[in-house]
């Protein structure tokens, strides 16, 4: 039995998997803040289980380094090795949660996801894709898959610059403003919609979510204004990333940014600016948006270890 993790900044998200199996069963969510360690967590986790767990396979919301990684928002340090050594088991991995998104991504099952571009997928021998994590923070994980065997290379995307055709659109919306975001991760990302809202309305966003809610609405016209535009950029990164990494199996976007920022028509906003062509690279891959919280615990107990 295989032991899958999701360590959020906030939540953590437990299952057992049967070996081989994509299967979750038990799964339950547990508030970090409740517990001193992780591995009080996986202990009330299998308090009232009976499952012999031989591996544990952990995402978290951080980097990963030599099979150990730490959250930024907690004194908690997730160490494979000891994991294992604890709770008896063969092997522990610790991966980024956005690796295992990328592992979840080819394998989530249509109940999991929301198209954006709805384009049928040609069958390859290699698969190709891309997801794409717009929430805290920013970072992307391209998959590829052959044989059956997945691989997701390690990237740090949100600490690049912008491309030049988002910087330009910046300063078609206003003047300067390209200035104010010297990174993507600066842009995309809950600061920087944030930011992107306060410089387009004049006024100082704390929280974009009470503007989500009320779209539609007369007196929302200004933020219902800088949110569509905000949808129309998340496509225009999406138009150049496919070029980047050719996805031809999909872009699959994750993360409470994404996900909330497309709503309603901001989805076709999004579709249409992700669809512009390059002059030379002609794709059109798919677009879906992951619904499921449980994603990346399917990439844990997908991944071969």
């Amino acid at each position: 039995m295989r032991l899958v993790a999701d360590i959020g900044g906030t939540n953590s998200r437990l299952a057992l998997a049967p070996t081989g199996s994509l299967e979750l069963l038990s799964t339950r969510s547990f508030v970090n803040a409740d517990y001193r360690c992780f591995d009080n967590v996986i202990s009330d986790y299998l308090s009232n289980s009976n499952a012999k767990v031989k591996q544990l396979v952990i995402a978290m919301a951080g980097p990963v380094r030599n099979n150990v990684g730490r959250l930024t928002n907690l004194d908690w340090e997730i160490d494979g090795n000891k994991l294992a050594r604890r709770f008896g088991a063969v092997r522990a991995l610790v991966i980024n949660d956005l690796t295992a998104l990328g592992h979840s991504a080819l394998k989530l099952a249509p109940n999991q996801v929301s198209p954006i571009v709805n384009r049928p997928v040609i069958n390859h021998r290699q698969k190709q894709a891309l997801v794409i994590g717009i929430g805290t923070g920013f970072n992307v994980s391209p998959i590829i898959e052959f044989g059956g065997v997945s691989v997701c290379a390690e990237v740090e995307a949100g600490h690049t610059t912008l491309f030049s055709s988002i910087l330009l659109e910046l300063e078609n919306l206003m003047t300067g403003m390209s200035h104010a975001f010297s990174t993507v991760e600066s842009l995309f990302s809950g600061r920087g919609r944030r930011q992107f809202m306060s410089l387009l309305t004049g006024e100082r966003v704390e929280s974009a979510s009470i503007f989500i809610d009320k779209q539609g609405i007369l007196e929302n016209q200004a933020y219902d204004h800088a949110l569509d535009r905000y949808a129309e950029l998340i496509g225009m990164l999406i138009a150049e990333y496919k070029v980047s990494y050719l996805p031809h199996d999909g872009i699959f976007l994750a993360g409470g940014v994404a996900r909330s920022s497309l709503t309603g028509n901001r989805t076709t906003l999004c579709a249409e600016a992700a669809m512009c062509e390059n002059n030379v690279i002609k794709l059109k891959p798919p677009v879906w948006s992951i619904n499921d919280d449980a994603a990346a615990l399917v990439g844990c107990a997908s991944l071969k270890i």
